[in-house]
């Protein structure tokens, strides 16, 4: 398991990188280490846009998926549908995002879990 606190853009970044280097260790394929990138920049950015808070992020493989797991030091409560937002729209679309590569999003108690297939 990794666990790492998030307080900001650059802690982000590094934690990016740290979790690819822990999905490569596990096997994970490339396809889903993005798809695991993808997850938690847009999840992350969302707590610090959002809540402005410090989150914390914990990766697991657990039965076949990649469990990423978000916590927020202020609760943050992200819609439970997503939809895309318009063309010309500046944003709007992360959850969207989130939601087409994931088998699963969660949310519960200020955690949002997300689970994405290994293969």
């Amino acid at each position: 398991m990794l666990e790492i606190e998030i307080k900001t853009a650059e802690a982000l970044q590094d934690a990016s990188g740290r979790m690819e280097r822990f999905l490569i260790a596990k096997s994970v394929s490339p396809e889903r280490i993005f798809d695991c990138r993808l997850v938690v920049n847009e999840l992350i950015g969302n707590v610090f846009r959002h809540s402005c808070g410090v989150a914390r992020l914990r990766i697991q493989i657990k039965d076949g998926f990649v469990e990423v797991r978000v916590f927020s030091t202020v609760e943050y409560l992200p819609p439970i549908e997503s939809n895309c937002s318009e063309v010309y729209a500046e944003n709007g679309r992360g959850l969207y995002l989130v939601d087409s590569v994931c088998h699963e999003r969660k949310f519960s108690n200020g955690e949002i879990l997300v689970r994405i297939k290994t293969l």
